[in-house]
């Protein structure tokens, strides 16, 4: 009588369900520390204790890796009601604040240095990034036009470029010894940036206060 043969188990070593997750992340970590030049799969791979083999399944370039990290981290799309447009930009500051101030702050200031530099690698990233945060700004501007509060044909772009811009440089400029002093006063300082970027539009022709 043949004996039957064992049937496999089934067991093997059990999936990782976070794996990219941790990848990206890993990704995310290293690019804003090494830069792009000396970051590569192998030290991603390191990093998020993975083997080369399971990340090297996913993607086979650095320039597939960070696409798909850079996606990942998108922001939430600024969109704030809290009644007045002076409001509306003093929370979307603050959200700069903390956005620079997290996990990948850096990151995303680097990669936006980076695409100019190298455009075929991050520019469609950082054109969607762009679109979003556009994409709330467009509707704080349109509620604000219509309480009255800026005259119709404001430029939604402009706004955000000159709150968000102004705290991302003045950020960039502050030497990291000097980083809990940002942190401390971010809140009086986006306010003042705000204040200055309403009393830029009122002094504007055509505004609402003439």
């Amino acid at each position: 009588m043949s004996r039957a043969m064992p049937q496999p188990s089934g067991r093997g070593r059990p999936s990782d369900p976070d794996i990219e997750t941790r990848i990206l992340s890993s990704a995310l970590d290293l690019y804003g520390e090494l830069g792009w030049a000396r970051l590569n799969l192998d030290i991603i791979a390191r990093h998020a204790k993975v083997g080369k083999a399971a990340l090297y399944r996913r993607w086979t370039t650095k320039e597939q890796i960070m696409s798909d990290a850079l996606r990942s981290s998108k922001r939430t799309v600024l969109d704030f009601d809290t009644g007045t447009l002076r409001g509306d930009l003093i929370a979307i500051g603050h959200v700069t604040v903390e956005q620079l101030l997290g996990k990948h702050g850096s990151v995303r200031m680097r990669a936006m240095i980076d695409a100019k530099i190298y455009p075929e690698l991050f520019e469609g990233e950082i054109a969607d990034f762009r679109s979003e945060s556009i994409a709330g700004g467009r509707e704080i501007i349109f509620r604000a036009i219509e309480r009255g509060e800026i005259s119709k044909g404001t430029s939604p772009a402009l706004i955000l470029d000159a709150v968000a811009g102004t705290i991302e440089h003045h950020y960039l400029m502050t030497p990291m010894s000097k980083i809990k002093e940002f942190e401390a006063g971010s809140d009086t300082y986006v306010e003042l940036v705000v204040d200055l970027v309403l009393a830029g539009l009122k002094s504007q022709p055509g505004s609402n206060d003439e």
